[in-house]
């Protein structure tokens, strides 16, 4: 097969990138039509990963690993905690490699921290567009996110950190 070819039989489907809701001026780097609905793609662009309207900025995902068939994102929720995603591909082709990339290019720092109460939890700092930089929590299982306690020791730790780091 040709580059030509190869180039031709890897491009976006017409209308993909609107079912998606992948806005414009967002770069396409990877796809994959989703197992479930052939229909519908997953885009993976510069910015964030998209799939029927729904978008997760790159910043947001802490981990990402492929596990055949499977696309496992595992995803920071607002207010603290994670979900986790699995995403069935039947013809991944590039998507995972360029998912992980992603997720790897936009850490800046990824640090565990243990609370004086013996929990832990992992900080994360990652770049959030250009210039901006956001730091997560994300509790270990069994850890309640919601104990105030828990909260105060967490952002203790993680003020610590970011001095100890100039961040």
């Amino acid at each position: 097969m040709s580059i030509f070819t190869r180039l031709l039989a890897s491009r976006l489907p017409k209308g993909a990138r609107e079912r998606a809701g992948v806005p414009d001026g967002e770069r396409v780097l990877a796809w994959a039509p989703d197992q479930r609905d052939p229909s519908q793609f997953v885009i993976a662009t510069d910015q964030a990963i998209h799939s029927k309207g729904t978008s997760i900025p790159w910043e947001r995902i802490i981990r990402a690993q492929w596990d055949e068939p499977f696309l496992e994102l595992i995803v920071e929720r607002p207010g603290g905690g994670a979900q986790r995603l699995r995403i069935p591909l039947s013809q991944p082709q590039l998507l995972p490699a360029a998912v992980r990339t992603q997720v790897t290019a936009n850490v800046v720092v990824s640090e565990r921290l243990t609370l004086p109460d013996g929990s832990q939890a992992l900080a994360a700092a990652r770049r959030a567009g250009k210039d901006a930089i956001t730091w997560t929590v994300v509790f270990d299982d069994g850890v309640d996110a919601a104990d105030p306690q828990i909260r105060a020791q967490a952002d203790l730790a993680l003020a610590e950190l970011r001095d100890a780091l100039g961040i």
